[in-house]
């Protein structure tokens, strides 16, 4: 990720993010997809089509295993503005759990490259008809 960050420069990047279960409410991100060429300077707005196949091959790999590994989110980067989330971001996020999709709660992971290049992140946690709650990330 931090690779694609640094080749996108000032234009938010973004994707899915697909992980596993490891523990009740304990989930690792064990990929992501990257649509590098729709962001702009200050939006992102996935390529669906691009995406749903990514989370295909990604469901073909773990062997439709849902239980264990799924869709937990959505990620872009804000390089411009700090590592969190707009309120577009916010409302995006709330508008897909609440929708009809069955999505029961979703990830939203903001991303930025700081000073030296480190990685910035937040993560909020999106569930139908609750208020957005920050999401504790452990790197390795």
């Amino acid at each position: 990720m931090k690779q694609a960050l640094r080749r996108a420069g000032s234009r938010e990047i973004g994707g899915v993010l697909m992980g596993q279960e490891l523990a009740v409410g304990h989930f690792a991100v064990v990929d992501f997809s990257l649509d590098e060429i729709s962001g702009a300077r200050a939006h992102f707005v996935r390529d669906v089509e691009h995406h749903r196949k990514a989370l295909e091959e990604f469901f073909d790999r773990t062997g439709h295993n849902y239980q264990s590994f799924n869709y937990l989110g959505e990620w872009h980067s804000h390089p411009s503005f700090p590592a969190r989330p707009s309120v577009p971001d916010l409302c995006s996020m709330q508008d897909l759990v609440d929708g009809e999709r069955g999505i029961e709660f979703a990830v939203l992971l903001i991303v930025k490259l700081g000073f030296f290049r480190r990685f910035v992140s937040s993560a909020s946690l999106h569930m139908r008809s609750q208020r957005p709650e920050p999401v504790k990330l452990e790197t390795n």
